[in-house]
């Protein structure tokens, strides 16, 4: 299924566990800054707010304890939307995964929601002393991705950093905003250093979803270049529709 546009004049029917992108305030950029899951089939249009997804806030909410743990719901801004067509088994594995997901003992307030997260590698695994896996870290686009594999669709090929553009620290503010800036933060979240980096973007899922539903299931998606950080690289018609 090709990227949507949500419309400005009308709702489009979104199902249950699409991709949902947003850009940042910037009316002009198509920098994607956050993906997530839509939680249940909805009726969308362009900047619609409120939208009830399961993401990597942080904190991550992919069900009643996390969200209970947030305080509340968990919802971001929808601006386009991807889709796999998938299957009642598609379905059924990944409320399976998510099941799993909320099962993991995390560490709560927000000392304890930073420590969820991570930017590279976009997911990993938090271990005891004794190697013990205790939980998941992700960001928005490790959530995504590791969801996705758990049905063995895998979007974006990450598993070597040479299938990946290098990115500047301007990019990396642009994705995860300026406390990034700091050498010692960047550190703690897998990116020390001064860069470029080479890290799997928001974008770049968006490209992925962009194809033919047999060829996503087939083969991941290759970023060809850092333009793929939006979507789409070039000028989107005036009415943001497909």
């Amino acid at each position: 299924m090709p990227i949507v546009y949500l419309p400005t004049d009308r709702t489009e029917s979104v199902p249950r566990f699409a991709i949902v992108g947003n850009y940042p305030d910037q009316a002009a950029s198509r920098f994607v800054k956050h993906v997530a899951l839509l939680q249940s089939d909805e009726q969308l249009r362009f900047g619609a707010a409120d939208v009830r997804v399961w993401h990597m806030g942080p904190p991550l909410v992919v069900g009643e304890r996390s969200s209970a743990a947030a305080g509340g719901g968990s919802t971001c801004i929808a601006h386009l939307i991807g889709a796999v067509d998938l299957d009642r088994f598609d379905i059924e594995g990944i409320v399976t995964w998510l099941a799993d997901v909320e099962k993991e003992n995390r560490p709560s307030g927000i000392r304890g929601f930073i420590q969820q997260y991570t930017i590279d590698p976009p997911v990993c695994w938090h271990t005891a002393e004794d190697g013990t896996r205790l939980y998941r870290r992700f960001n928005c686009v490790g959530f995504v991705l590791d969801c996705y594999r758990s049905i063995d669709i895998n979007l974006v090929d990450d598993t070597s950093k040479d299938n990946l553009p290098e990115v500047s620290l301007e990019t990396i503010e642009s994705a995860y905003g300026r406390s990034v800036t700091t050498e010692t933060i960047r550190g703690r979240m897998g990116i020390s250093g001064e860069g470029p980096w080479r890290i799997v973007l928001a974008g770049y899922v968006f490209h992925s979803l962009s194809r033919a539903n047999s060829e996503i299931r087939d083969s991941p998606h290759i970023p060809k270049s850092d333009g793929e950080r939006d979507f789409p690289i070039a000028q989107i018609p005036s009415d943001k529709s497909a």
